[in-house]
């Protein structure tokens, strides 16, 4: 009998399948991941750029926390604000000044810095405070990082306006009508200057806000007044001028709005106001 031998070697159509089969296989991948990857890196690129525009505009927020603590700090103190680090425009109206985060946390003495390697810093500009408004512009830059160009920038901006803080808001407020006969004057002191002597133009100032909470622009009759400050209304701007025959050295304040707390009449029943 004859022995049957068998070779150990697979048959070469079975070699040949296998291989292309394994090449279209990893065709089949590749063009899977030239269609994913893009998708994959736009969204990276997307997801870094948010990121940044966030730390932006929180780094936009502190300059105007840091503009909103040098007005109440410093007021109109030229030399204060030269001394607190802040530069006056050439024209004199305007403080400006910037803060590198890496400068900013040394003053704190604690390490502050951004996440994937990025650099920020926020400049800031006021206008020196009017009579009664203040005007301040903050920006928020973040440059650079992992993985990026190093001259990307991102930049937010944050513009504000808004009154001048005033420990005492308000001289007199109607909720409805407000009437004046004769010529009454409403003015305001500053009470730092001791022993307190007042007259118009020396011990006063323009912080006198007078008005109406009331919508109908015809409830503010000022009469002859002299108003050192401001005159508020309730009714929305129509381009005429509200204050008639008074003198106003402020500003007209429209769309005014305050909440009066409810007064509660007590209740008197039973009293007996009698005389013993």
């Amino acid at each position: 009998m004859n022995p049957i031998f068998q070779s150990a070697t697979p048959p070469r159509r079975s070699a040949g399948s296998a291989t292309l089969s394994a090449v279209v296989f990893s065709a089949i991948i590749m063009i899977g991941l030239a269609g994913v990857l893009p998708m994959l890196l736009s969204d990276w690129k997307h997801n870094s750029r948010t990121s940044a525009q966030e730390a932006a505009f929180t780094l936009a927020e502190s300059g105007i926390e840091e503009a909103i603590w040098a007005i109440v700090e410093h007021g109109t103190e030229d030399i204060e604000w030269r001394t607190a680090g802040w530069n006056e425009s050439a024209d004199g109206d305007f403080w400006y000044r910037e803060w590198n985060l890496s400068d900013y946390s040394l003053e704190l003495g604690d390490v502050y810095s951004l996440d994937e390697g990025r650099n920020g810093l926020f400049r800031v500009i006021v206008e020196k405070p009017g009579p009664s408004t203040i005007h301040i512009v903050s920006q928020g830059i973040v440059r650079g990082g992992d993985n990026v160009p190093a001259d990307l920038e991102v930049a937010r901006y944050i513009e504000t306006q808004f009154r001048k803080p005033n420990p005492f808001g308000y001289g007199l407020i109607a909720r409805d009508g407000i009437d004046f006969n004769g010529r009454p004057t409403f003015d305001s002191y500053d009470s730092r200057i001791f022993p307190f002597t007042y007259s118009p133009g020396v011990n006063s100032g323009s912080e006198a806000v007078v008005g109406s909470v009331s919508t109908n622009l015809r409830s503010l009759d000022l009469g002859n007044s002299r108003v050192f400050g401001d005159i508020a209304t309730g009714a929305p701007d129509n381009g005429s001028d509200p204050r008639g025959g008074a003198t106003v050295s402020g500003d007209v304040v429209w769309d005014f709005a305050m909440d009066f707390p409810e007064i509660v009449v007590p209740n008197t029943s039973g009293w007996n106001n009698t005389a013993p």
